[in-house]
């Protein structure tokens, strides 16, 4: 079954014929890659996820490739991605944002502590399990940092959701994606991102002078929160520097949340995905599953791809 299509390629549902268990397979195509001169960054992509061991990161099972396609397998995420549910349920509950936020908290403070910018924190990034725990996915536009002191400089990411200090070029660190969260926050809330800034086009750094307008149903801690991370400034952010993250668990937002048993899964989620059996589709496009698979990777155009990608394959 097709799960989605991305730029580079599509995400296929594979079962494994050794031990019938199902995943979910990123093929990625080398002739577009190359065009558009990804090779490197798949690459760091790969090796990145193969390092990565966090409960709510998804992790490289196996790497491989052909003369035609790279091959990224990891574990299936049978709930669907957040977009998906946000889109259906408008806004959240403060228990099921404060659930969600929690998870992705943990996975940002892990990819911190090592010295890597996730960079692409969006809804279509973060995937839910069968059992309703979340998975941040999508390493492509991730950066490894030299230390904690290092900066990045690219321009990438999903507009929406970049920090102002992206679009200035002079550099940024780890608190972009906590300016990431915090408009996934809002929007997980309210149901609206919190700045009106278009997929395309030249951004107006003004727009994030704009007050924020809080609906009445949020309450104090939830609006104090997203206030301090939204700080355009990102040497007043909250969640800045070496400790941060720790500055955000400890926010009031968070006073009821035992870190130590999030990080260990025992907290039920409040909302634990309805399926009927290991192939129940129902959290994923119909765009995508109607599709024929075999359609899709069978493409008759002749290709010549020189481009071998050397300590690709991995299996964990």
């Amino acid at each position: 079954k097709l799960l989605g299509r991305g730029s580079f390629g599509q995400v296929i549902l594979a079962r494994l014929k050794i031990n019938n268990k199902l995943y979910a397979m990123k093929v990625l195509d080398k002739l577009l890659l190359k065009s558009r001169h990804q090779e490197l960054h798949t690459q760091a992509e790969r090796d990145l996820m193969v390092k990565i061991h966090c409960p709510f990161i998804i992790s490289i099972k196996s790497a491989f490739q052909d003369e035609k396609y790279l091959y990224l397998v990891s574990d299936f995420m049978q709930g669907g991605d957040m977009y998906y549910h946000m889109h259906e349920a408008r806004q959240f509950s403060f228990e099921l944002t404060q659930f969600y936020v929690s998870e992705i908290v943990l996975a940002l403070e892990y990819l911190h502590k090592n010295n890597m910018v996730y960079r692409d924190l969006k809804p279509e990034n973060i995937l839910l399990d069968s059992k309703g725990h979340v998975k941040i996915t999508d390493f492509g536009l991730s950066k490894m940092l030299n230390s904690s002191k290092d900066k990045a400089f690219t321009i990438c990411g999903t507009p929406q959701y970049l920090a102002p200090e992206v679009f200035v070029k002079k550099g940024y660190d780890s608190s972009v994606d906590w300016w990431s969260l915090v408009c996934l926050i809002y929007e997980m809330l309210t149901g609206k991102l919190p700045f009106p800034i278009k997929r395309e086009g030249k951004i107006n750094l003004d727009v994030f002078k704009n007050k924020l307008r809080f609906p009445r149903h949020l309450n104090e801690d939830a609006i104090d929160l997203i206030t301090q991370l939204l700080a355009p400034d990102p040497k007043k952010r909250l969640g800045v520097g070496k400790d941060g993250a720790k500055k955000i668990k400890s926010h009031p937002f968070f006073e009821e949340i035992n870190w130590e048993d999030i990080w260990n899964k025992r907290i039920i989620p409040p909302f634990i995905p309805k399926l009927e059996d290991e192939m129940d589709l129902k959290y994923f496009d119909t765009q995508f599953t109607d599709e024929s698979v075999e359609s899709f990777t069978k493409n008759p155009r002749s290709r010549e791809v020189s481009y071998e990608y050397k300590n690709f394959t991995y299996n964990r």
